[in-house]
């Protein structure tokens, strides 16, 4: 029973929960869900609350205890939202966001509201009943969790094929229009840019249509070009960002993750999907990330008549 329980996880639940899946918990949305719920947990109280309960359980009227369980899921949704990931989650947590990730945060959620709402209505109530006051607020906690649980994972897996679907499409497309131009488009004449590095007797002269890409390694990079034995790979002491800052008036060059950046007119072929997009260049062994928030750039950038 043990093994086969272990052989369901392994194969099924672990595969599933470490999907990728994109972080949409930012400000503007927040606010959205977190007035829209607060909204919608106030009318559900107006609506299921008998007014001769209220006036019985709570020192307050039944409007303010509605408008009082709204504003109280209100806040816990923004705490949970934004105050937690500003504290505990850095921009590569963000950044390689799972399903599982997603389900945890939105459960955790529900807890938090569940026990907000318990203490809220407990400050309010007329009669305190001490006895067991901490497993009253656990149970009722848990089964808001309980409840909620299926219902969420269900939502976060469904929301999760809509996007799939979707990135896969417009990966597709954007590819198809990726190969014709790669196979239509022709080098011009290159620019050579002369870069100081962070060792002052080494000056980087890089021609812009040779350039490949450049990785950072610490507090060097290795930069990739074209040469006449095909690929020529250089280490430089010099950031990865000082590198991007000396090429900014070169839109073809540009950051497609945190430790590279490329030169998109020189790219042979490209793999995976929005969320796990790699590019290829000739005589290169090892593909170039493209990281979720910079897809977007990268696409724009190489359909930018521009380029």
């Amino acid at each position: 029973m043990i093994l086969k329980l272990d052989l369901v996880l392994q194969q099924y639940i672990i595969p599933i929960i470490n999907k990728p899946y994109p972080y949409l918990f930012y400000f503007k949305r927040n606010l959205g869900v977190a007035m829209a719920i607060g909204l919608l947990i106030s009318m559900i109280n107006w609506f299921a609350l008998d007014i001769d309960q209220v006036n019985s359980q709570f020192i307050l009227s039944k409007i303010q205890v509605c408008t009082l369980a709204g504003l109280s899921s209100f806040c816990s949704i923004l705490f949970i939202t934004e105050l937690v990931p500003r504290l505990f989650f850095n921009p590569i947590t963000r950044e390689h966001w799972t399903v599982g990730k997603e389900f945890l945060l939105i459960v955790s959620l529900l807890f938090f509201i569940a026990v907000c709402n318990n203490i809220m209505a407990y400050i309010i109530e007329k009669e305190h009943h001490n006895t067991n006051l901490l497993l009253k607020f656990i149970n009722a906690s848990f089964y808001v969790v309980a409840v909620g649980s299926l219902p969420t994972f269900l939502i976060v897996w469904f929301n999760y094929t809509l996007i799939l679907k979707q990135n896969l499409k417009e990966v597709s497309l954007f590819n198809e229009e990726l190969q014709r131009r790669i196979d239509f488009t022709k080098n011009s004449e290159g620019d050579v840019v002369r870069i100081q590095t962070n060792n002052k007797t080494e000056l980087i002269e890089l021609d812009t249509d040779k350039f490949l890409f450049a990785k950072a390694d610490g507090n060097y990079i290795d930069l990739y070009s074209k040469s006449t034995n095909g690929v020529a790979c250089k280490p430089y002491r010099i950031g990865i960002q000082t590198l991007e800052n000396a090429l900014d008036k070169f839109p073809f060059i540009i950051c497609t993750h945190r430790s590279y950046v490329v030169n998109i007119k020189n790219i042979k072929a490209t793999a995976g999907n929005a969320r796990n997009y790699r590019i290829i260049f000739n005589g290169v062994k090892e593909e170039v990330p493209v990281s979720r928030n910079k897809f977007q750039v990268f696409k724009e950038a190489f359909l930018s008549e521009k380029v």
